[in-house]
């Protein structure tokens, strides 16, 4: 089951704001971000956040005290299972900006939410907004004779509380509007908590560098010991519970090292063994060959992975879901399976035909595709779905031929009415006028006739294509008609009269 994810946090000044712009408009540096698919980012909502606080701010007046809290973020994405693929073009990508749309106007009023913004250059797709904490508030002045007033105020605490509670109240609210889309609520309650993809690799390279030059006496921890505890699943138990369960097992259990590891700094440090607590450290972020944690390794066992949110990502269904965006991007332009193979080679990605696994419909025989990527072993189009078998990837090739005959057939069509139009300015000595005085005489008849005579050469798209061009001509005024003329004057076209002065509209 998805899980709906939401984070807030507070921020007390102009600079925390400016930051997190940076940080969203890809101004420095992102870990895990691909510079090659920031184009897939979006403004939803507002331009750039500091602007839409400040404007916000100026518009309402409200007074800020030293400790007021200017704007809340909220991060919000879901299970990277949830999503179809990375992309703003993705029915699931849009449901869930839409319900998250809702939800921030239902919950911070929509003159509250001044910036939205999508981004989908990471792993999984997700939104951060930029929500300016206002209410109105009825306040009690005076001190003998006590009166009220109602003005403005930046009322954080309102949503985000002092507690924990109010904060889960918030998720749990969050979580029953996107219930709809089939998304769950995280465990109440949970203590798992949220690191920075930064903070992470930071720490964990900051243990690495201080191990390298340290004697190490604690006995390091095995990252294939808890791979190896993992037991084959019951004949009942399905694959999604069954690794679940290993990767809790798993963490269960280097927890239980962890505090082990953490017992013994404690007592390195205070005998001041300063050689032996850094190494302690490095057993939890030892790195192996590939800098991969242990647990990191214990879930790559299980076919997992954790993004930058801390959520499981199973790894086979992340390939998979590559594998489709970059077929349908190739396959929306081929007009060949000669010319599919080619671009898909491109890609790094090698399309072969199965031998003996065949696609049945009607009385034609479609052999299976195979994508190799070299990521593993190769996947077949049965696994990505029915548009990338071989009777929809030839439907779409030949719907790709077809449009392109189109178009060109258009684009002669358009050659000949332009000539045709050319030489009734001709017959109309160039007055823009006359030429307008006979094609508003033209009866349906005779639209009819010119637009097959013109366009019969093209076939139907040609015939359909002269007729809407004439009949948009008919509806033109004198002076629409002689910039047309002009037009073609200036493409070349002979239209009986000649540069200058006596081009007007008669």
């Amino acid at each position: 089951m998805a899980y709906a994810i939401l984070r807030v946090t507070k921020m007390n000044s102009m600079g925390s704001i400016g930051g997190k712009d940076s940080h969203e408009l890809r101004q420095r540096e992102t870990l895990n971000a691909d510079p090659e698919r920031a184009s897939l980012n979006r403004q939803v909502i507002g331009t750039v956040a500091i602007d839409d606080v400040k404007e916000r701010l100026g518009i309402t007046g409200v007074p800020i005290r030293k400790d007021s809290v200017l704007a809340i973020d909220v991060f919000a994405t879901a299970s990277p299972e949830f999503f179809t693929r990375n992309h703003p073009d993705d029915i699931r990508c849009k449901e869930f900006q839409r319900s998250l749309v809702d939800f921030l106007y239902k919950e911070f009023g929509k003159d509250n939410v001044v910036s939205l913004r999508a981004h989908h250059d990471e792993t999984s797709p997700h939104w951060h907004a930029t929500i300016v904490p206002i209410r109105e508030k009825t306040i009690k002045v005076g001190r003998q004779v006590k009166t009220e007033r109602t003005e403005n105020r930046l009322c954080a605490k309102d949503w985000l509380g002092g507690d924990r509670h109010t904060l889960s109240k918030l998720q749990t609210r969050f979580a029953n509007e996107m219930k709809h889309l089939g998304l769950e609520r995280g465990i109440q309650g949970s203590q798992a908590k949220h690191v920075a993809v930064k903070q992470f690799y930071t720490l964990a390279q900051e243990a690495v560098t201080k191990a390298e030059s340290i004697q190490q006496h604690f006995p390091r921890i095995n990252p294939e010991q808890y791979a190896e505890k993992v037991e084959k699943p019951g004949f009942f138990e399905g694959t999604e519970s069954f690794a679940k369960k290993s990767v809790t097992n798993a963490i269960n259990q280097l927890s239980t090292d962890i505090e082990k590891v953490n017992l013994s700094i404690k007592q390195a440090r205070q005998n001041e063994l300063n050689k032996t607590a850094v190494p302690a450290i490095n057993a939890l972020a030892q790195k192996s060959d590939t800098r991969q944690s242990q647990a990191e390794k214990a879930l790559l066992t299980l076919g997992y992975r954790l993004d930058q949110h801390g959520g499981l990502v199973n790894i086979e269904e992340e390939r998979k879901n590559a594998l489709r965006g970059s077929i349908l991007h190739v396959l929306s332009n081929c007009t060949s399976l000669q010319l599919f193979r080619q671009e898909l080679i491109k890609k790094g990605i090698k399309p072969t035909l199965s031998e003996d696994d065949q696609e049945v419909v009607g009385k034609n025989r479609y052999k299976v595709f195979l994508f190799h990527d070299g990521k593993g072993k190769p996947i077949s189009s049965r696994e990505l779905g029915a548009e990338f078998m071989g009777s929809s990837v030839v439907g779409k090739i030949e719907e790709n031929v077809q449009a392109e005959k189109d178009r060109e057939a258009i684009a002669k069509s358009k050659i000949a009415y332009e000539t045709t139009i050319a030489k009734s300015f001709v017959h109309h000595k160039g007055s823009a006028t006359e030429f307008s005085k006979y094609l508003k005489s033209l009866q349906p008849d005779d639209i009819e006739e010119i637009s097959r005579k013109i366009g019969r050469d093209q076939g139907v798209i040609g015939v359909e294509y002269i007729r809407h061009r004439l009949q948009v001509d008919i509806n033109k005024n004198e002076l629409q008609l002689a910039a047309d003329r002009d037009s073609l004057l200036r493409e070349g076209y002979d239209i009986g009269r000649k540069p200058g002065k006596n081009l007007g509209i008669g």
